[in-house]
């Protein structure tokens, strides 16, 4: 595959080729002489471990385009990772111990413990160098949390917690970048697949990375500030860890690489990675030797498990799946009914969470930042079975919008509360079935075809089957006046009027001369105020099971509806000869509900 050819890849390994390098400490960070004075003194504490055999993947990543990023994460590699922190503060402490918080009962006693004991072993926590911290370094709290789906511990260091916490010396934006692939990316690969295979019988597999974001060695200077506590003891904790802000993009920067060696390199197609979830599919009955594990498992598995064997990349053999469906980053996938869908167990607890997140409490409900976000994360993951309910986050956006003290209170305002009930009220309505057929056509399997236009005075829109032409002056109390506004409502107004024909299209595909309309109808998220245009839609759609394109024409070409929204009659017809013209009422969107 050629990595400037237009067929998508993974997003994951795409954002390789043009993201930035990964930084080193700055300057200043040298300067902070207690810390240097500590690492010096006591190098058999601070060390740089990790399995990754960085000449090979420097190796394999001779031909990569983007020199300067893959220069920099081998750097990583070599010295040590630098979460884009900034620890020089005024305000903030030489030393400081945060580390106080009890495990909350014996078995969670025990399981730190134990992983104190794995960690030791496996050189990632130094051994412990007494009860009382060296100057430079930060403690702060670890605990431990279920995995999903499992009665198995987890553990978490907070870095978040105190009012000097590791997290608050790292910028939000400044770890923006890197993206995840999602379901989504692995169904555009199957749809592209089933146009030249449609009868071929697939298996869907999964292979996960092992201890992914231990892995990565941390740069010494921000090693001092990991320090784990455990029963009084101290320890040094060396590499990237679950709760560090940095780590999930210092990760998926590694592991975009590791996709683009794998894709460019070893050519293997349709490879995905979810943080540490690698996954795609293969033909049924394709499957290759892996001595490792001494068994099969299909071709393109067991290429990877052997690339990452190249790089020494750690895995385990529990963690390599394979079937006719898989479960993939939640949702079971498969890809011979080319369906993907959320269990009743997950959607229930998704409402659930909603539900509380917009309980109303005395005196108005009040959220903090980071559960605004949380919320935001959980409902954006559903998204890969629910994809028509993304307006249900615009007005939680919204409220998002620059904002950076995680623990700060945010009114959970009306529009919130709105747009929650109405995803609410979907998802609870669904299935949670999401089949790939529902957006795999092309344009010409439309059922029905129209064109729509707008003006500051009127509104107006075509269908080119019937030739039937609809008009109507703009609505006097429309909460918009703008002609973006107007635009919008004159597809919405398409998407209405089908409803009543004697047969239901769908395929529903409508043409528009206005850019920002196509926008917002291809991603399905706009500012608050065209919002209800959005979910009315949507609501529109799942009622009556239409699939909607919404398509870009120059204005040239979309002459009739132009026409009909400037009331121009006389020139419609002569752009369409037997054209019969309607009036129409628009319809009250309020709320994203009819009216």
């Amino acid at each position: 595959m050629d990595p400037n050819s237009s067929l998508s890849f993974s997003p994951t390994a795409q954002c390789t080729l043009t993201d930035d390098p990964l930084p080193r400490p700055p300057p200043v960070e040298f300067q902070n002489s207690e810390a240097i004075t500590t690492i010096n003194q006591n190098p058999h504490l601070f060390q740089i471990v990790t399995p990754i055999k960085v000449d090979q993947f420097e190796h394999l990543l001779e031909t990569h385009p983007n020199r300067s990023f893959v220069e920099s994460v081998c750097a990583s590699l070599r010295e040590g990772f630098w979460p884009w922190a900034h620890t020089q503060k005024e305000e903030y402490p030489v030393t400081w111990d945060f580390s106080d918080r009890s495990p909350k009962d014996e078995n969670e006693a025990e399981f730190l413990r134990s992983q104190r004991n794995i960690e030791i072993s496996a050189r990632r926590y130094s051994e412990s160098f007494g009860k009382e911290l060296l100057p430079g370094m930060y403690s702060t709290p670890i605990h431990a949390v279920p995995k999903p789906r499992s009665i198995k511990l987890r553990l978490v260091n907070d870095h978040s917690a105190g009012p000097f916490s590791l997290n608050s010396m790292i910028a939000r934006e400044d770890i923006i970048g890197a993206k995840m692939d999602s379901i989504a990316d692995l169904t555009t690969a199957l749809l592209r697949y089933r146009r030249t295979h449609p009868n071929t019988t697939l298996i869907i597999f999964k292979s996960d990375v092992s201890a992914a974001y231990r892995r990565l060695p941390l740069h010494p200077l921000w090693q001092i500030k990991q320090i784990v506590t455990i029963d009084g003891e101290r320890h040094v904790n060396r590499n990237t860890s679950f709760g560090g802000r940095g780590s999930c993009r210092d990760f998926t920067a590694f592991m975009g690489l590791v996709l683009w060696i794998a894709i460019f390199v070893k050519l293997l197609t349709d490879v995905f990675a979810y943080i540490d979830d690698s996954f795609s599919f293969d033909e049924e009955g394709n499957v290759v030797w892996y001595e490792p594990y001494r068994c099969y498992y299909p071709s393109k598995q067991t290429k990877l498990l052997q690339l990452w064997d190249e790089i020494g990349l750690s895995h385990e053999k529990s963690k390599q799946e394979y079937g006719p469906e898989l479960r993939v980053i939640g949702f079971l996938v498969n890809p011979n009914l080319m369906r993907i869908s959320m269990d009743d167990e997950d959607r229930t607890r998704l409402i659930q969470h909603v539900t509380v997140f917009i309980a109303i409490a005395p005196g108005g409900t009040r959220r903090t930042l980071r559960e605004f976000q949380q919320l935001a994360g959980w409902i954006n993951w559903s998204f890969n079975v629910f994809p028509l309910l993304k307006p249900a986050l615009s007005n939680v956006y919204a409220k998002l919008s620059g904002k950076t003290d995680s623990y700060a209170k945010i009114y959970v305002n009306k529009a919130v509360v709105q747009d929650l009930r109405w995803f609410m009220s979907h998802v609870q309505r669904s299935d949670g079935i999401f089949l790939f057929k529902n957006i795999d056509w092309q344009a010409s399997q439309a059922d029905i075809i129209a064109y729509s236009d707008a003006c500051l005075s009127g509104l107006g829109f075509y269908l080119q089957d019937t030739c039937e032409g609809f008009q109507c002056e703009v609505p006097h109390d429309s909460p918009r006046d703008t002609i973006f506004y107007f635009e919008a409502l004159a597809v919405v107004s398409v998407v209405e009027t089908v409803t009543h024909l004697s047969s239901i299209p769908h395929r529903l595909l409508i043409f528009t001369d206005n850019t920002n309309t196509v926008d917002i109808f291809h991603s399905l998220r706009s500012l608050p105020p065209y919002n209800d245009l959005l979910k009315f839609t949507v609501s529109i759609l799942l009622e009556f099971d239409i699939s909607l394109r919404v398509v870009h024409v120059p204005g040239i070409d979309n002459v009739i509806a132009d026409s009909l929204s400037r009331f121009e009659n006389t020139k419609a017809e002569a752009a369409c000869p037997g054209l019969s013209i309607s009036f129409f009422q628009p319809p009250r969107v309020t709320l994203g509900q009819r009216v």
